[in-house]
């Protein structure tokens, strides 16, 4: 017998959509749709959808909503959890492909990944770089390469249990790829669809929101990884210190003056260096400790 399954929908301003992500997912479990704040009738829509409906006064992020519909699983008794976006790129009979592994125990968390039956192809060019820079960012942090920023996926209760998530933001869904590689948890992908000629278009700008992202799997590495990020930054200030005290040096060797305003900069680079580096080793030290 298949474990009671949620499918869990983090919505904000999605009264175009919302209506057909739930007809179509409650074929597959009971659906949650937690309604993050929105200004227009997405609560009232998923309602008469079937939903049932957690609503947010205020929009506190997609971290924060998937966090809300975990607690829900986790207080009724659900078995798996499966997430999907509310804007209806994704295919909700697809569902079964995410869950599938974990009924059969191959899996705990389970990604719909774009990259393995050529969707990516579907992927606007600058998507697709910045998607490439949000995975390799996240494998420094996990040493996991997967489609990390995909928001379908399913995850057993008893894997969430287990995980830590503090990001309240898009960078959720790389926080649970980091906990579940620091934990143990056994994940793998399995291709979805993807279709991005949806009416209602990623909310913020896709700079702005790349730069957000990266900016928490940044913070990410720091914390799971401090000496790796540190020891990255000590070295840029060194290259700096390198280029400034050879433009620095430069006309001395043709017979001419020391630049002294490089000079001094190149200094400070290597202080800064210097200090990036015990950095890193100090708190590299103290995450063990605490990890231990």
């Amino acid at each position: 017998m298949s474990p009671k399954t949620l499918i869990a929908i983090p919505a904000y301003n999605e009264e175009l959509t919302i209506g057909s992500v739930v007809v179509l997912s409650k074929k597959y479990g009971d659906v949650l749709v937690v309604d993050d704040g929105s200004h227009d009738r997405t609560s009232e829509v998923a309602r008469e959808a079937g939903a049932l409906v957690i609503r947010h006064e205020r929009n506190m992020g997609k971290g924060q909503a998937l966090k809300t519909a975990f607690e829900y699983a986790m207080s009724e008794g659900y078995g798996i959890v499966v997430t999907i976006d509310a804007d209806g790129q994704h295919n909700p009979d697809e569902i079964p492909l995410l869950i599938e592994p974990i009924v059969r125990g191959e899996a705990d968390l389970v990604i719909g990944s774009r990259y393995l039956n050529g969707s990516k192809k579907e992927i606007p060019l600058y998507r697709r770089f910045g998607l490439w820079v949000l995975n390799k960012s996240t494998k420094i942090a996990s040493k996991v390469e997967v489609d990390s920023q995909s928001g379908f996926r399913a995850v057993s209760v008893e894997a969430l249990k287990k995980l830590n998530l503090n990001s309240d933001g898009y960078s959720v869904e790389t926080a649970m790829v980091v906990e579940a590689s620091e934990k143990g948890i056994k994940l793998m992908e399995v291709p979805i669809s993807v279709r991005y000629d949806v009416p209602n278009k990623h909310k913020k700008h896709p700079v702005s929101h790349g730069l957000s992202v990266l900016a928490g799997i940044v913070s990410l590495i720091g914390y799971k990884r401090p000496l790796l990020l540190f020891g990255v930054l000590s070295l840029i200030s060194f290259i700096i210190a390198g280029i400034l005290g050879y433009w620095a040096l430069e006309p001395y060797y043709r017979g001419g003056n020391v630049y002294l305003t490089q000079a001094i900069g190149a200094g400070i680079f290597v202080i800064i260096g210097i200090q990036l580096f015990v950095a890193g080793l100090t708190l590299n030290v103290l995450a063990k400790m605490v990890r231990e």
